[in-house]
């Protein structure tokens, strides 16, 4: 089957019903950045956004290295790092496949035009849904959620998968989980997620997993070099179609949890400008919720 192929057939992601349920969650202190005590930041950066910017030509993508890592009140989630790596590469893959598609050569092989393809797309396809894993998990290390939920989740483990809990019971089948859409709940987002955003995840997740991860591929399919130019395009363009919009639905999600999260910071760090003790410093914070503060009463002298 050729990319062209493939491409028609999956133009249009199948829409299933998705029965993960949306778990109630709340930010963790390591939703912020800190110096000692002092709130500084938000904990990640918009790579959907940014990573959309840069394929409309609208933006730059930003450059995280280790240095980056000892900088005090800088970035310490894991995610925005690896995050920051694959928005860069995947820049690199998709203007690999421009200009091999649209630079003429008259001296491309055959062979080695198809073997470019295979490659090139490939690899499209790979880093398009890794990119959406790390964005989703990047904004899942600022809540509650325990880290083994997500660590090493695949993309479609993060759409909906098996509840661990119940899973530990024996007999009893597990109801089904959505980190997803337990992140767009509560800023009410799971709607278009439900029908459309997870859909669109959903069949990147199934080319990754049956075009690009594992030992199946594609097979050679030796044509002229303009040809197999023309297939690549022709499924990369389609692949990308995909994913800057799978990006337009995560942007929304990390646009609320950066107005959620600055509304909030602002007020802790007023809480703490005003005297509040560092141990008083235990507030519960939930998404769209607005925040509320209540001091401690003063113990009566024994």
């Amino acid at each position: 089957m050729t990319t062209n192929e493939v491409s028609r057939k999956d133009q249009r992601p199948p829409h299933r019903d998705w029965h993960g349920s949306h778990q109630e969650w709340g930010y963790r202190p390591q939703a912020f950045r800190w110096d000692g005590h002092k709130l500084v930041g938000i904990n990640f950066i918009p790579l959907a956004r940014e990573m959309r910017a840069w394929l409309k030509q609208r933006g730059q993508l930003p450059l995280l290295s280790n240095a980056d890592l000892t900088t005090t009140g800088g970035y310490t989630n894991p995610f925005t790092f690896s995050g920051g790596s694959i928005a860069l590469i995947l820049a690199r893959v998709v203007n690999a496949y421009y200009d091999y598609c649209t630079v003429p050569s008259a001296q491309d092989d055959p062979i080695d035009a198809e073997i470019e393809r295979l490659r090139l797309y490939n690899e499209v396809v790979l880093y398009t849904a890794r990119m959406c894993e790390t964005t989703i998990k990047q904004l899942l290390y600022c809540t509650q959620f325990p880290e083994s939920r997500y660590m090493k989740k695949a993309l479609g483990q993060l759409l909906e998968a098996p509840c661990t809990t119940c899973r530990k019971e024996n007999g009893k089948k597990p109801h089904l989980i959505s980190l997803v859409g337990s992140l767009a709940h509560p800023f009410h987002l799971c709607l278009e997620f439900d029908h459309c955003a997870m859909d669109h995840m959903a069949l990147g997740n199934t080319l990754r997993n049956s075009q690009a991860a594992h030992s199946g591929i594609q097979t050679l399919n030796i044509r002229t070099a303009d040809v197999s130019k023309a297939d690549l395009r022709s499924g990369c363009d389609e692949v990308m179609q995909g994913f800057i919009h799978m990006l337009s639905h995560l942007e929304k999600v990390e646009e609320a949890m950066l107005d959620d999260l600055a509304q909030k910071g602002a007020a802790i760090e007023l809480l703490r400008r005003n005297g509040l003790p560092a141990e008083e410093a235990n507030f519960r914070l939930m998404p769209g919720e607005p925040f509320h503060h209540e001091a401690r009463a003063e113990q009566p002298p024994p």
